[in-house]
């Protein structure tokens, strides 16, 4: 039996592969779906089998509820069964100035309207069918509404106007001629508009026109000036209505203006009054008031300072004042001969004696008497060192006549001596004078530009060996680090000592490769070590440097002193085109022809400063003394965000104009200070106030900008 199971089931297995396959169902269209469920090339209702059903009945569109009813994409009248339904049936009325039909053409433009009878027959409409009440030429304008019209006449005293109304033009034949209710003056139109003759409109009211035919124009019983509507108007050449009366107003044309038998200044109307380029009428005579030009303006046959008493106590010109029908010299200290009569100051002694004038006395002393007193003693026109008899002399303490100018010689002292605003060394009457007395006083003690080891005369000086960062120095072997970055070469006024290229690293707030009192920085002049001014072993930055925070990006590392020379007496005396660049603050040419501040830069070298700030195409920046800093050009100092000593030079404006394209802007530093505005968009990490403060690409987040 158990042999029989397996043979059993085997003949199942077969029986029922050779069995026949049972057909597939056919598919049922489903109606209302949008598809061809049965494959017959028909869909939905438009397949038999769904004749029947309810959602293929026949609907019919209504033409009026804004419903698309036979569901074929067209709604109400725009559904070709709607055409014939009386409110689908569109008519053009062709007088509403409106397109009825909505065919883009109006009224009598519309062919519908071509047989109404406010249409003409196409021909043109001005000038001479402008009062018709026809649209002549079939564009949809009638009478004045017809642009062709404007200007053109639309009836007796009737012109069309630019607003395509009727407007009236004929304000004195009491008629109302545009149909708008006001006849004449009472029109607005006619304001200021002749109302017959010598009749102006004037408020609303006929208006005396002519103030001088002698005639009631407006037959309000006043005569020309009488009449208060000429006041202020002119009643012939040189005649103007005022206070009721004829008024002189021209009184220099030899006419009696008024009629009231006084010509030009002789008339009381004209006291006051000018009289001619350089007249004036006064007491009723003609009066010179121009006493520098050389004309006899009062045509008296004097002119100028010889006119008397008319230009007494006049100027003549600077420092000259007319006095007794001549010129007179009143300022007797300007070295100029301001009368022109050959002698200027004490030298000319009718005009300037005495003390008081700063002259000698009468007659004269040697000027050698003093050099120094202010006084021109011996009455020659030259005072103290402007004499030459003074050359080679004293002329105060630290000072001595040169050149008939003062000269400073004394160097040392601090002291202005000669009165020129510069002191010592930045006079440059001191240029190489004196002896390089100390190579360790951090002076330039011989004026040649050039402090301590920086100047040759200290080159043999054992105090110009192992040199602290920061000194002064003209070569690597005075320094302690082997590195001095020499005027000549980098532009550091007189030279520093600092540490070699690439010497140093900053790692988490720990400075490495720097002795005690340096610190490590990379900037626009590369990465070594510089002497520090702030924090533990740090030391007062020299004249011509400035203690600055290098921003570095862990903000923790000391500030260091970076060159900002102020004058040319930081820098050696080369003369020439050398000396204090005002854009970098470095010793160097003083324009290299680089771009300068606020221009598009790729690299530091690109820029007059030798600084280029990064993003929007980058921006010529450069460094100031944040305390009475100046800039190069129209740069502005402003603040940099930091409390040292040094500021940020910008580039000014006053407007959007000055500045370069978006997203650069004229407005106010980002940090604030400086004395205008600036060129500028705010970088990452800076201030701003909205979006637009900020450079390309940068958002701006609880007031600063960021990416």
């Amino acid at each position: 039996m158990r042999r029989f199971l397996p043979a059993l089931a085997a003949f199942a297995l077969v029986a029922s592969a050779c069995s026949a396959p049972t057909p597939p169902t056919p598919k049922k269209e489903v109606c209302g779906n949008g598809q061809d469920d049965d494959a017959d090339g028909k869909t939905d209702c438009l397949d038999p089998e769904c004749f029947d059903e309810p959602i293929c009945a026949t609907v019919l569109e209504s033409c009026t509820n804004g419903v698309d009813d036979d569901r074929n994409g067209l709604t109400d009248c725009a559904d070709p069964a709607c055409t014939a339904e009386p409110t689908c049936v569109q008519v053009e009325t062709c007088d509403n100035e409106v397109d009825d039909n909505s065919n883009g053409l109006i009224d009598c433009a519309d062919p519908e309207c071509r047989a109404r009878p406010t249409c003409g027959d196409g021909g043109a409409e001005a000038p001479a069918n402008c009062f018709d009440g026809l649209d002549n030429d079939l564009n949809g304008r009638v009478d004045c509404k017809d642009p062709g019209c404007l200007g053109q006449a639309c009836g007796a005293g009737c012109a069309c106007t630019d607003a395509g109304v009727r407007g009236e033009v004929d304000c004195g034949d009491a008629q109302d001629n545009d149909g708008d209710g006001q006849a004449d003056c009472l029109d607005s139109q006619c304001e200021g508009v002749t109302c017959g003759a010598g009749c102006a409109c004037r408020g609303g009211r006929r208006g005396e026109g002519d103030c001088v035919d002698g005639f009631d124009n407006d037959m309000d019983s006043q005569v020309d000036c009488a009449d208060m509507d000429c006041a202020n108007q002119a009643c012939g050449a040189g005649c103007e209505c005022r206070f009721a009366l004829r008024t002189e107003v021209e009184c220099n044309d030899g006419a009696d203006n008024d009629r009231d038998n006084l010509v030009d200044c002789a008339d009381p109307d004209c006291v006051g009054q000018s009289c001619g380029t350089g007249c004036e009428c006064r007491n009723l005579v003609k009066k010179e008031t121009l006493c520098t030009d050389g004309v006899d303006n009062d045509g008296d046959t004097k002119a100028d300072c010889l006119d008397s008493p008319d230009c007494d106590g006049t100027s003549c010109g600077v420092g000259c004042t007319c006095t007794g029908g001549a010129k007179r010299e009143t300022n007797c200290t300007d070295r100029l001969d301001n009368d022109t009569d050959g002698l200027r100051d004490c030298a000319d002694t009718a005009d300037c004696s005495g003390s008081a004038n700063l002259c000698g006395p009468p007659g004269g002393v040697p000027e050698t008497t003093s050099c120094t007193d202010g006084i021109d003693n011996d009455n020659d026109g030259n005072r103290d060192c402007e004499d030459s008899d003074c050359n080679g002399l004293a002329c105060g303490s630290g000072c001595t006549c040169q050149n008939l100018v003062r000269a400073e010689t004394a160097c040392a002292d601090g002291v202005d001596n000669d009165g020129d605003t510069f002191t010592d060394c930045a006079d440059t009457d001191c240029t190489g004078m004196g002896q390089e007395s100390s190579c360790s006083d951090g002076r330039d003690d011989n004026c040649n530009g050039l402090v301590d080891c920086a100047d040759p005369a200290c080159s043999s000086s054992g105090a110009c060996v192992s040199l602290p960062l920061g000194k002064a120095c003209s070569a690597g072997s005075q320094c302690a680090s082997g590195t001095c970055r020499t005027e000549s070469g980098s532009g550091w006024p007189s030279g520093a000592c600092v540490g070699p290229a690439n010497g140093c690293t900053v790692d988490a707030g720990v400075i490495y490769g720097c002795p005690a009192d340096g610190t490590c920085v990379t900037d626009q002049f590369g990465t070594f070590c510089r002497q520090r001014c702030s924090g533990s072993g740090s030391t007062a930055c020299r004249a011509a440097y400035a203690c600055h925070d290098d921003q570095d990006y862990d903000n923790v590392t000391p500030r260091t002193c970076v060159p900002l020379c102020t004058s040319d007496a930081d820098c050696a005396r080369q003369g020439g085109n050398y000396g204090c660049n005002p854009w970098s603050k470095r010793c160097e040419l003083k324009d290299k022809g680089l771009a300068k501040y606020g221009a598009s830069c790729g690299s530091n070298s690109a820029c007059e400063s030798g600084l280029c700030l990064g993003q929007s195409g980058g921006y010529c920046a450069g460094w100031c003394l944040k305390s009475g800093g100046t800039c190069g050009g129209d740069g502005v100092c402003a603040n940099d965000g930091t409390t040292d000593a040094t500021g940020r030079c910008f580039d000014g404006c006053l407007g959007n104009g000055d500045c370069r394209s978006s997203p650069y802007s004229c407005r106010a530093p980002p940090y604030g200070g400086g004395s205008g505005n600036v060129c500028y968009c705010s970088r990452e990490g800076e201030p701003c106030s909205s979006a637009p403060d900020c450079c390309a690409g940068i958002l701006c987040a609880f007031g600063l900008c960021v990416f």
